[in-house]
């Protein structure tokens, strides 16, 4: 029997035909809406995340600029210092000297204010690398070897954080290695 020997009476639609019609076809609907619902989320996710970025990277760099001010407004005052030392008129050495050993211990007191502290190292501490630069070997009575026999420089710590070790010199071993 071909479609045009049909008629409309012959041709009986059940309503489970209809429904296994329809089937697919709201497969199909649902698995487009949650195609575009999931493509609509991954969108949002990835705008939140470039703000978030945007965000966090704006906040470093406002951190940054109000820690360097924090600094800056510490130094300020030994700025001025220097300008009323610099200032004098007939000044001794005496006064000189006073006066920049004055201006050292602002220094000193703004530092101290940012958390820095000096490293100084003793004269027969043992030799610590995270903490001291060995510039040269220098044998010194009463000092064992590997320890700190002369010291060259301050070192400066803030924290943890080692920001120039104490430069110092090392007692040479018995052998000379």
């Amino acid at each position: 029997m071909t479609l045009e020997d049909t008629n409309e009476e012959d041709i009986e639609v059940t309503e489970q035909d209809v429904l296994e019609e329809d089937a697919p076809l709201s497969e199909v609907e649902q698995l487009r809406c949650d195609l575009e619902l999931a493509v609509g989320a991954r969108q949002r996710a990835l705008a939140d995340f470039a703000n978030f970025q945007r965000r966090a990277a704006e906040n470093e760099t406002k951190s940054r600029e109000r820690g360097i001010a924090e600094v800056v407004r510490n130094l300020v005052p030994v700025l001025d210092q220097f300008e009323m030392a610099l200032d004098q008129e007939g000044a001794t050495t005496d006064s000189i000297l006073e006066g920049v050993s004055l201006v050292r211990e602002e220094l000193m007191r703004a530092l101290g204010k940012n958390g820095v502290e000096a490293i100084t190292a003793q004269l027969g501490e043992e030799f610590d690398p995270n903490r001291h630069e060995a510039m040269l070997q220098h044998a010194a009575e009463g000092v064992e070897a590997g320890h700190v026999s002369l010291i060259v420089k301050s070192g400066w710590a803030m924290g943890p954080l080692v920001l120039r070790p104490a430069q110092v010199a090392i007692a040479p071993s018995e052998s000379g290695d």
